[in-house]
């Protein structure tokens, strides 16, 4: 397992013959670690990970006041951004991220070979309620009924004392954050949703569309919000081609070139 330099960044499986780098942003009350197993997605992809503060190795640091702020540490390790083609891929809450840190590497001159994002609205539209305004029990309740609690935190006491801080630090941060409406990024953005998911509706999720000058794609999953864990190894093997599709363009690339 190596870092980068901040340790907001996190390789669980060092791969330096991989031809494309893999880079992941977790969801609200996530950590790099819900990636870990994507490590064997491909012999041909490297896969890194996100930390946010506050959690994992960025346990000891404060939670991050806004999204520039967090973008600000993540890209602080441009050198991994670099390095390799690569990929954004971000959950829920991290697809923002992952939009976000795409669009402002794009002004850095380090466009990505793609965009993969799921369970989330597109990142020129507002929410259409504040759900960390609301009071704690209410908070939960909502939490619940919109399917964003992993089961595995929902059912111990002990894990929802020490997550939904976490959660909702980070939830607050989604409540507010926005791109400006004219924020596209030039790669090919994959969007992925699932049936039963409620964070947002069709309208909110195909206004992706909008937010990239070159193609998109929508793929459905039956299932919850957490669907990319509930069926891991069927959406791994739904997102490999994806990827090695994005990583063949650049091998095009080059032979233009």
């Amino acid at each position: 397992m190596i870092f980068g330099k901040n340790k907001s960044l996190a390789c669980f499986k060092p791969n330096p013959a991989a031809a494309l780098r893999l880079i992941c942003f977790p969801c609200a009350g996530g950590g790099a670690s819900m990636y870990r197993r994507w490590a064997e997605i491909s012999s041909d992809v490297e896969v890194w990970a996100v930390n946010y503060p506050g959690r994992e190795s960025l346990h000891d640091q404060p939670f991050a006041d806004s999204t520039d702020a967090l973008v600000e540490l993540i890209l602080e390790n441009l050198d991994v951004f670099k390095a390799k083609p690569m990929v954004l891929y971000g959950h829920s809450f991290g697809a923002f991220v992952a939009f976000d840190c795409a669009y402002k590497l794009q002004q850095l001159g380090v466009t990505p070979k793609g965009l993969v994002v799921s369970a989330r609205r597109a990142p020129q539209l507002a929410a259409q309620f504040l759900i960390t305004d609301m009071p704690e029990k209410s908070f939960v309740d909502e939490l619940d009924r919109l399917g964003g609690l992993p089961d595995a935190i929902r059912n111990s006491q002990e894990m929802m004392d020490f997550y939904l801080p976490i959660i909702k630090a980070d939830l607050y941060l989604n409540d507010h954050c926005l791109v400006p409406a004219t924020a596209k990024v030039d790669c090919p953005i994959c969007l992925y949703s699932a049936t039963k998911d409620k964070v947002a509706d069709r309208t909110e999720l195909e206004a992706w569309r909008d937010v990239t000058t070159a193609h998109f794609q929508h793929k459905t999953f039956e299932g919850g919000h957490f669907f990319i864990q509930d069926q891991v190894e069927l959406f791994l093997a739904s997102l490999k081609p994806v990827l090695l599709s994005y990583g063949q363009e650049s091998d095009e690339d080059l032979i233009a070139f």
